[in-house]
């Protein structure tokens, strides 16, 4: 039975560390209601009393796919990717430039820096 002092989107922050906790960290319901609680008091101590927009991280999920895509990639596989990811090929050759020159940003030192 949920505590109805807590109020109804700290109580869905919980569930929700929770239910991501037990299916990709794969921790024990107990540990995993622990450390929500935790988690989500700390968020409370921070911003409570604020008014607080939460985006939707659109560009945070289109990078996480990027490199998936990135990853998957064999050389001769933008077919099967765009596929996959509900793309065209331009847009997959485009994702593919786009992380390489992160990648490789990431990697090589700047010669005028």
């Amino acid at each position: 039975m949920a505590d109805e002092r807590i109020p109804e989107l700290v109580a869905d922050l919980e569930d929700q560390l929770v239910a991501c906790l037990t299916r990709e960290a794969t921790i024990d319901h107990a540990q995993a209601v622990m450390i929500a609680k935790k988690a989500a008091r700390r968020v409370t101590d921070n911003w409570g009393g604020q008014l607080i927009y939460i985006p939707k991280n659109h560009n945070g999920q289109l990078s996480e796919r990027d490199i998936k895509i990135w990853k998957e990639f064999n050389g001769k596989n933008h077919v099967a990717l765009s596929r996959k990811y509900n793309l065209t090929v331009q847009q997959i050759y485009s994702i593919l430039r786009g992380v390489g020159e992160r990648e490789r940003a990431k990697n090589q030192p700047d010669l005028f820096g």
